[in-house]
């Protein structure tokens, strides 16, 4: 009888303990795995776009997404050549299934580098309310995409055809806009 009671007893504190165990762990929280985000330096192109990729893969980095872009454009513009327009258009098309960026932002990004029609102007830049109200703001925005244009066409891809391209269709919207608002004005 006395066994009995041990045996028993002893069953009681092995189970009293393994629920012990399992609810311990139980409540433990477990830690989230933290992704250290390491903005691409140097001027290795390809390995630089590479790392870029893999950190944007991570939701902990997609906040630093303008940050990872100007860093691969200052390194690509190191090495100047066509093939950086493929690396930018895969390293947006990437960002875009991360969901770090939508379609459109892709899109308005690569425009806005590497192609000489300009995206800051939207589709009514000969329009008196739009253009004219607007027109100082208007103006400084198409500087400064001028100014991501020449950046990414002549810097970066080395192009200077296009960014002949890109200047020329500047300076002839700021006549058109001019024309439209001298137009507006005589028209009141």
């Amino acid at each position: 009888m006395n066994l009995t009671i041990s045996v028993v007893n002893y069953g009681f504190r092995a189970c009293f303990f393994l629920v012990l165990v399992i609810l311990s762990s139980g409540c433990q929280t477990k830690q989230p795995k933290t992704y250290s985000c390491t903005l691409p330096s140097g001027y290795q192109v390809e390995s630089a776009f590479a790392q870029a990729g893999a950190d944007l893969a991570h939701l902990q980095c997609h906040y630093q997404f303008d940050q990872y872009m100007d860093n691969l454009l200052e390194i690509a513009a190191s090495n100047p050549q066509e093939k950086n327009k493929e690396y930018f258009s895969h390293f947006l098309s990437d960002a875009k299934r991360n969901g770090v960026i939508s379609q459109l932002q892709a899109q308005r990004y690569y425009r806005r580098y590497f192609s000489p029609d300009f995206v800051s102007l939207g589709a009514m830049h000969n329009n008196c309310t739009t253009t004219c109200q607007h027109q100082v703001d208007l103006v400084k925005k198409m500087k400064l995409e001028l100014h991501d244009k020449k950046l990414g066409l002549l810097e970066v891809v080395g192009d200077r055809d296009s960014y002949a391209q890109a200047d020329q269709e500047f300076n002839q919207l700021l006549i058109l806009i001019d024309a439209t608002c001298l137009a507006c004005q005589e028209n009141k």
